[in-house]
């Protein structure tokens, strides 16, 4: 993580009538209040910028099945859940940093199955070879969403 250096301007300013302020090439008039005694006055300005790519990806596949009967409609997503889950267990991705929902219903007089898997991913190169490969080895009926990117809460934390 690159981090650019901050800068910081201090200034103690004189009892004096007149003060010239050389970084920004202006006078300043410091009016004394003779009732009371010469008070001084610091004045600080700062400016700082940090920036921090993302430590996290999420990406999402969507797995659905539309069939006569529920035992079709859950075999056929079933088999494709299983491949999608193997392969991700090949790659080495981490049973704890993935998520399966499974959702049935009927419409129209046809029993429609859908499963999403969503993994969390540190190695976004990991991450884009496991989307590919899907992609390629899997059907339309499989959808794999654009991958989100975020900061854990971590990484927010050591960047402030």
């Amino acid at each position: 993580m690159a981090v650019n250096p901050s800068r910081v301007f201090a200034a103690v300013i004189p009892v004096g009538d007149v003060y010239r302020d050389e970084n920004e090439g202006m006078i300043r008039t410091v009016r004394r209040n003779t009732e009371q005694t010469p008070t001084r006055e610091v004045q600080v300005t700062g400016n700082a910028e940090l920036s921090s790519g993302p430590n996290r990806a999420r990406l999402c596949l969507q797995v659905s099945s539309r069939k006569d009967s529920v035992t079709e409609a859950k075999n056929s997503v079933s088999r494709r859940l299983d491949y999608i889950l193997q392969s991700l267990r090949q790659q080495g991705v981490k049973e704890e940093n993935v998520t399966v929902t499974k959702d049935i219903r009927r419409a129209e007089n046809a029993y429609y199955m859908e499963a999403e898997v969503c993994v969390t991913f540190s190695d976004f190169v990991k991450m884009q070879n496991i989307s590919n490969f899907l992609v390629e080895k899997l059907d339309s009926s499989v959808t794999v969403s654009a991958p989100q990117f975020y900061h854990t809460t971590e990484n927010l934390e050591s960047i402030r």
